[in-house]
């Protein structure tokens, strides 16, 4: 069986849509496994500055892998093979997963694991949990963002219909101050000739 890391962008999963793909792989892997095909899922890590996610599974080929993530329907990038070169003083189980038995990384440990190799996991635990957390955050600032987005472009069109309204206004107003001229010179004129005509009136007399 050989090692195979999937790489896959992450920098736009939530926290929860990430465990969902891991949920979803590892039933995959089940369900072919179950068909006789040899694949495994062994671990997941998260490169948090780059958006990246690594992933590492065994199997014959692969074509496996890819098989896995089209039941799964889980996107990746690429699929490169691995040479697993971990020392014979690890123990398989330590360098292999984060879980093996359920249990704390004091117990995983065997009585002879250098001190170093114990932190060195402790830390990459707290990493990981960081990096979900931060993921979290960003998915929900990104979210609010799109909102704020939103609510900007129903005030700009606001206010492009207000600009409308206003110039309608504007044009209802300068017609109706031309035909109020209109009229005023018109009944000038009327108030005029009458005028004309009483004082000519008088003057006959």
């Amino acid at each position: 069986m050989g090692l195979y890391m999937v790489e896959r962008n992450v920098s736009d999963i939530s926290p929860d849509r990430l465990r969902f793909y891991q949920r979803a792989l590892h039933s995959a892997c089940s369900r072919l496994g179950d068909s006789g095909r040899r694949v495994r899922y062994i671990n997941s890590a998260v490169v948090p500055t780059d958006g990246r996610g690594l992933d590492l599974f065994g199997a014959d080929s692969a074509e496996a892998i890819k098989e896995i993530h089209a039941v799964a329907q889980v996107p990746y990038e690429r699929i490169v093979e691995v040479l697993d070169l971990t020392p014979r003083f690890l123990s398989p189980v330590t360098s292999r997963s984060r879980h093996p038995a359920k249990k704390g990384i004091d117990d995983t440990m065997s009585d002879s694991a250098p001190p170093e190799l114990v932190r060195w996991l402790a830390d990459g635990q707290r990493f990981f949990s960081l990096c979900l957390e931060q993921l979290g955050r960003a998915d929900h600032l990104e979210a609010k963002a799109r909102t704020l987005e939103a609510e900007n472009e129903m005030l700009r069109e606001e206010m492009a219909r207000l600009r409308h309204k206003v110039d309608m206004l504007q044009t209802d107003r300068s017609e109706m101050v031309a035909a109020f001229n209109d009229l005023a010179g018109h009944v000038t004129q009327v108030v005029d000739h009458i005028l004309q005509k009483a004082e000519g009136g008088e003057n006959s007399k």
